[in-house]
């Protein structure tokens, strides 16, 4: 049995991935998950068995603190080597979510002698304009394009050196594992994608039972997930305008654009047939999930790791066995050409308002019959094998 250190640069309460590694992993070896948090979360609410030890660690935001974020943000989480050897565990494996816990992942390697695995979530340099607004005004602009440059340099040539102490690199696509491969001539690289565990969704949420604006000839068309940039939410709300008055769209998430988004609704006056649900526990989104009757992915190339990106809310949809309407970007297009699940669309609001009433208005049986068949391919049983046989080098 393997003693294993994960380190995480956010909170574990709503990661979904993280939260599948270590269930999986736990069954067989242990697992102490650092991560960043001002609240305690216990083993049960997570799910997790006796072998998860989870040691939580808040931050004080100070002006130093800032300056690293925006600047050398890759030692951000140097302080994770601290609170590591303080635990006076020998480790056989240092687990690193993302690139900013890959460098005290590589200290820890370094005085220990474990190993270490990367697990890149996304291509974290790439995602570095999300961090400043998207738009701004002069002298804002001069300032963020500068920061945004320092940034990419340096953290390029910082994971390039960095890989060359990573005993295993996995990444959540084919599209992540070509870029990495051709970027940094990396090879051996592995592909554990982000898909739920493969189990039958008992309950539906009616949503006509909860919503007052929602009758039983309604379609309901759900977005599910963070509201950030690059996700086209502005593009599904403007598209909303041209849809069939018997569409409601329902949101379930939060997010820095969210006081926007309600904004943008009022203004365009489709209130009546937009409903934010808010933040709804991992353990309860399935069946909520579930209740829609057509669900939308869409990604917006505001950076190479959207262009590339494989989305949860993609498998969420497929478990649910819902249609599903998508970018007809590269890792929905393979699923898409697979397993014909719903309709792609170009990122505008004709392509995607025709797409919302199309599906709408017809027989979506095989779409339906198909995410049963993607279900039992792209699940979490099939993707932890993957990520298992790591372990069994010990």
């Amino acid at each position: 049995m393997a003693k294993i250190c994960m380190l995480l640069n956010g909170e574990i309460k709503n990661d979904s991935r993280v939260i599948n590694v270590i269930k999986s992993i736990s069954r067989f070896h242990e697992i102490d998950l650092f991560y960043i948090s001002n609240e305690n979360v216990s083993n049960k609410v997570l799910g997790f068995n006796e072998k998860v030890k989870l040691i939580p660690k808040e931050l004080s935001q100070n002006y130093f603190r800032k300056i690293i974020k925006n600047t050398l943000f890759y030692n951000e989480y140097n302080f994770f080597l601290r609170e590591v050897l303080n635990q006076n565990v020998k480790y056989d494996f240092i687990y690193a979510n993302d690139l900013p816990c890959l460098k005290p992942a590589i200290k820890i390697k370094k005085k220990s002698g474990c190993k270490v695995i990367y697990d890149s979530h996304e291509i974290y340099i790439e995602t570095i304009n999300q961090f400043f607004p998207l738009q701004s005004k002069f002298p804002k602009n001069i300032i963020f394009r500068v920061l945004k440059k320092i940034m990419k340099f340096f953290g390029t040539y910082a994971e390039k050196r960095m890989l060359k102490h990573v005993d295993y690199f996995i990444t959540v696509g084919e599209g992540l594992k070509q870029y990495f491969e051709k970027k940094y001539n990396y090879n051996g690289i592995k592909i554990v994608m982000n898909s739920p565990y493969l189990s039958m969704i008992n309950e539906k949420i009616n949503y006509c039972d909860i919503l007052n604006n929602i009758d039983k000839d309604s379609f309901k068309l759900l977005y599910q997930g963070v509201f950030n940039e690059g996700r086209g939410l502005r593009l599904i709300m403007e598209a909303m305008r041209y849809t069939d008055t018997r569409i409601v769209l329902i949101l379930i998430g939060y997010g820095v654009l969210e006081n926007e988004l309600k904004d943008l609704v009022k203004k365009i006056n489709i209130q009546d047939r937009v409903v934010f649900l808010g933040k709804i526990q991992q353990n309860e989104l399935a069946k909520y999930t579930a209740g829609a009757d057509c669900g939308i992915n869409l990604l917006e190339n505001i950076n190479k790791s959207k262009e590339l990106a494989a989305p949860n809310k993609l498998f969420q949809y497929i478990h649910a066995n819902i249609p599903v309407i998508a970018s007809n970007s590269f890792e929905n297009k393979k699923v898409f050409e697979k397993y014909n699940i719903g309709i792609l669309t170009n990122n505008d609001v004709k392509s995607i308002s025709d797409a919302i009433n199309k599906i709408a208005s017809m027989d979506r049986t095989v779409f339906v019959e198909n995410c049963k068949k993607a279900a039992l391919e792209y699940n979490w049983e099939n993707q932890e094998k993957v990520l298992l046989e790591i372990f069994e080098d010990k």
